[in-house]
């Protein structure tokens, strides 16, 4: 009787323990939330407080005028790249950065060179008809004229469609910046393919150059590579 009861007393003993351990455990868990929402609304309220700093007292726009402006275009190992380099670290330290430092490295040096595009033939009737434009970058230079027929397509669906047609021609990629996305870099970044790839895709199919539209969501006549 005695060892029964031992036994019982020893069940009841082990479940007490866990039973209690359970409590916490379930404590930790139901206040683990009101933590969570405690840092979360925390987080929330410093992100505004940046926001909104950055909004009233921002110099985002100044600082972009300033590199634009006064540096200017900055190709890939020019003289207003390194410029442009040496800027930046300078705007870093006047805003108080920990620490900010210039590192050698190699770069490729693309120049555009001289570009043009014009009209040669349209209806039947010869002519030089002059369109801005600009070579994109990192493109080999034809070294002389390239003078052939257009062919016209909306997109790399159409050119499959068509790929018969394209030896021996430039291959017009008409792909318009779609003005309907609210973040422009969404219809950039739909642009950008025929920029990226546009050239060696239609090579491969005997195209003897590339034209695409202007990577811009303007409505000017200036060219824009992107």
């Amino acid at each position: 009787m005695v060892t029964t009861n031992g036994h019982r007393d020893k069940n009841l003993t082990n479940s007490s323990f866990i039973f209690s351990h359970m409590k916490k455990l379930l404590f930790l868990l139901a206040a683990l939330p009101f933590c969570v929402a405690a840092q979360t609304e925390e987080d929330a309220v410093f992100i505004r407080k940046l926001a909104d700093e950055v909004l009233v007292n921002g110099k985002a726009h100044d600082l972009l005028r300033d590199l634009t402006k006064n540096i200017g275009h900055r190709l890939s190992g020019s003289p207003q790249y390194n410029k442009a380099a040496v800027w930046g670290k300078t705007e870093m330290e006047k805003m108080g950065a920990d620490k900010a430092w210039l590192q050698e490295c190699l770069v490729p040096n693309w120049k555009r060179g001289k570009d043009e595009v014009f009209i040669a033939e349209m209806d039947g009737r010869k002519q030089k008809r002059m369109l801005n434009a600009l070579a994109l970058g990192n493109s080999l230079g034809s070294g002389k004229p390239v003078v052939a027929k257009v062919l016209a397509v909306q997109d790399f669906n159409e050119l499959e469609k068509r790929k018969d047609e394209v030896k021996g021609k430039i291959v017009y990629y008409n792909a318009a910046f779609d003005q309907r996305h609210v973040q422009t870099f969404r219809a950039y970044g739909e642009m950008g393919q025929y920029r990226r790839s546009g050239a060696s895709r239609a090579a491969k199919y005997g195209a003897v150059g590339t034209l695409i539209r202007s990577l811009g969501g303007g409505t000017d006549n200036f060219a824009h590579t992107g």
